[in-house]
């Protein structure tokens, strides 16, 4: 590993970031684990890798981040994984649950893409960064109206982001992952078995059942698709959402 391949991972500790991390290191690159909580949790075995706390609702200690990581060498790309959930009617929105979201879910993925912004214009060179969104930002559904909206609004923000940084060597993508098994999914579930008088099992079975593979996606699945995308095998690839899961259920 070389310090001209570093990638830094905020949201590490997530199912998701933590499988971006492993499927990062797995291509050779050096990989910078970043969260709010135990980030080091997350990195992979192997010499080189390394961890820092990021909190993504301040800028400060988002651009404290970057330059830290930057000072043991050339960033190549970083994976944005940071995300959190809330589910309910619009009735009953709960106004510091959709601050705390819109926090991280969006306006954190804005203050990274701030830091990135400025670190290509005074540093112009190839860098990849992938958002990572949900099939939740590209259709809506009932009790999801927050997360939904803030993952409309993260492709959205990797569209325009992508057009201005790419005069200076960068490229972004979003990647929209189906149902994962992992804690979040299994919290929502909770969560949705609750409101409507349903078994945990009853819910997850029916996340399942929303694709035709009828199952919920491993992490390491996305995780490997969101290292591709840093890399300079997908050189051509900007502005896009890329989708992992399976074609709608037949019928």
């Amino acid at each position: 590993m070389s310090d001209s391949s570093i990638v830094v991972v905020v949201g590490a500790a997530g199912a998701l970031g933590r499988a971006a991390c492993h499927a990062l290191a797995h291509r050779g690159h050096t990989v910078w684990a970043a969260d709010a909580v135990d980030p080091s949790a997350a990195l992979p075995g192997g010499d080189g890798h390394r961890s820092s706390l990021v909190d993504v609702t301040d800028q400060e200690s988002v651009d404290r981040l970057l330059a830290q990581a930057g000072e043991a060498g050339r960033l190549s790309g970083l994976v944005y994984a940071a995300g959190v959930n809330y589910t309910g009617p619009v009735a009953t929105t709960d106004w510091a649950e959709y601050d705390r979201l819109m926090a991280v879910n969006l306006r954190g993925a804005f203050r990274t893409g701030r830091a990135v912004a400025r670190m290509l214009a005074a540093d112009p060179h190839p860098f990849g960064a992938v958002f990572l969104a949900s099939t939740a930002g590209l259709r809506g559904e009932a009790g999801g109206s927050v997360y939904c909206a803030s993952k409309f609004g993260l492709i959205g923000f990797v569209q325009s982001f992508a057009a201005e940084i790419a005069g200076h060597g960068g490229r972004a993508n979003a990647v929209c992952p189906g149902n994962v098994d992992s804690p979040m999914l299994r919290h929502l579930a909770a969560q949705v078995a609750e409101r409507e008088g349903a078994t945990e099992a009853e819910v997850l079975a029916r996340f399942a059942d929303a694709s035709a593979f009828r199952r919920l996606l491993d992490p390491a699945e996305v995780g490997r698709v969101c290292a591709w995308l840093v890399s300079p095998e997908s050189s051509g690839i900007s502005g896009q959402t890329v989708v992992v899961d399976g074609p709608p259920p037949a019928g």
